[in-house]
Formats: C-alpha cells, sequence, structure tokens
C-alpha cells in the first residue's frame, strides 16, 4: 500500500486547545480536511498521541524544542519539531497536512480539491535522418485554471540520487504543421502536426518524505496555453536516434492545458 506524503507548519492564531499548557494540534489532508487516527510520537518520550475524528491532539508543552514523528498506515512517518515555548502564552499550535500519495507513477495537478492525474502522451519522432523533431498527436483533457502558480505532485520510481539524470523538464506546446528540416541534400519541408516543445517553463521541485515523490511548483501563473512536463529530452531532443534509445515508459510527455 502506498503511503502519504505531508508538509509540516507552526502556526499561530488558533485556539481551542482544552489544556492551556498544551499545543493545539491538528492533522488534514493538503486540503484541509481532517484526519483521525494518526499517532504522533514524541521523541525521546515512550507515550504517544492519537488525533481524534477531528484530527486534533493535544501535544504537552515540553522542556524546550521538540522533534515529533507522526504517521499511520496509508500516510507516510513524518517527523516535525515544534518550537520551545516561552513566557506565559498560549503555546502555539501544531499543524500537520497531509498531501494523498499517489497509487501510480507520474504527475498530479494539486487542485483546488483534489488531485488530477495528468495522463501520459506518446512522444513521436518525424524529420529526416540529420534532424528529429518531436512532439505529441495529442495533448488529453486535462484543464487547469492559471490564476496562480501552479503545484503538481510527481511520483517515480527514480530516487533522489537519480533524480538528476531524468532532467525533468516542463515546456510550453505550440502546434506544428509543417517545418523545414535539414537533410542530405539541403532543406526539405516536412509535415509534423505534433505539439512541440516552444519554450521551457520554470518550476522549483522539493522532495517529500519519501524516497520518489515531489512537490513541483511553478515561479509564477501560466498564461494560457498547452504545456507538457516530460524527461530525458523527449520533446527538445534533435537526434533522430534519442527516442528509439529510451526505455518505452519514458518515450512520453504529461500534456496540460492552462486556461
Amino acid at each position: 500500500m502506498r503511503l502519504f506524503i505531508g508538509t509540516f507548519l507552526v502556526l499561530g492564531g488558533l485556539s481551542g486547545c482544552e489544556d492551556p499548557q498544551a499545543h493545539r494540534g491538528e492533522v488534514t489532508d493538503r486540503w484541509g480536511k481532517p484526519i483521525s487516527g494518526v499517532t504522533i510520537i514524541i521523541e525521546g518520550d515512550v507515550k504517544q498521541l492519537t488525533s481524534a475524528s477531528n484530527g486534533i491532539f493535544a501535544l504537552p508543552v515540553q522542556d524546550g524544542g521538540v522533534r515529533l514523528k507522526a504517521g499511520k498506515p496509508g500516510f507516510i512517518k513524518r517527523s516535525v519539531t515544534v518550537p520551545a515555548h516561552r513566557g506565559d502564552d498560549v503555546p502555539a499550535p501544531v499543524k500537520i497536512a497531509l498531501y494523498p500519495d499517489p497509487e501510480k507513477v507520474g504527475f498530479y495537478a494539486v487542485t483546488s480539491t483534489t488531485y488530477a492525474p495528468v495522463a501520459s502522451r506518446v512522444v513521436k519522432t518525424l524529420g529526416t535522418d540529420l534532424r528529429a523533431v518531436n512532439g505529441m498527436p495529442d495533448i488529453g483533457d486535462v484543464r487547469l485554471r492559471g490564476a496562480k502558480p501552479l503545484e503538481f505532485v510527481f511520483s517515480t520510481e527514480a530516487r533522489r540520487s537519480e533524480l538528476r539524470q531524468l532532467d525533468l523538464q516542463l515546456h510550453r506546446l505550440k502546434f506544428l504543421e509543417h517545418d523545414a528540416v535539414p537533410a542530405v541534400l539541403g532543406s526539405t519541408e516536412v509535415k509534423i502536426n505534433l505539439w512541440v516543445a516552444d519554450g521551457a517553463v520554470p518550476f522549483d521541485l522539493s522532495g517529500l518524505e519519501t524516497d520518489d515523490d515531489y512537490v513541483l511548483m511553478t515561479r509564477a501563473k501560466l498564461p494560457p496555453g498547452m504545456y507538457a512536463f516530460h524527461t530525458q529530452g523527449t520533446l527538445t531532443s534533435k537526434d533522430p536516434t534519442a527516442l528509439d534509445k529510451l526505455p518505452k515508459e519514458l518515450r512520453v510527455a504529461y500534456p496540460f492545458e492552462v486556461r
């Protein structure tokens, strides 16, 4: 069974903890839905805490800062640090937000309510013996709103040490009907009719506490248009033999539309 991946935040401004000498803890999913039955272990202490049906738990104030380990079957275990409580103020609330971990490898857009799987599409090579044009005949039906930077979860079988070798990229796409491509006897006009790469899009990638799950965030909101994630230069390589050298599962891209 796959697990869940999570982020941790220490927030101020929450109230309602029954014990004035305890941190009010809350466990939710990525979209704020409470998660019950999460076990919270205080590092160096044999005691365990459990989140209630509303996701709430009470963490007694410790001497100095404390490190917690939280987990539940179906969720990834998460280690977090709670700063030391100082003074007579109400102890700072603690919030743990968990991402669902996809069951399959691939890309998942984080929408306002759930994941939207970004299905893979086969990349084809056209052109000549000297120059390739790579692209996709179709781009699927994933449509996202571009009012703010987009967030994705990328689940892969590659470990962090191998991720650099994948050369993960995001490109805007354009539909190319035909193109003049270099050939042995000079440039020749070739019918393409593919969605091809048309400019790289910067994004930030951060690893989660699994060996194979990552969060990707575009650095800015994206203008309306077609986009695709790809690895190993599947959409940008000009080598006519490049795709044939890749395993079949890597000869794909993950397109989506921004509206």
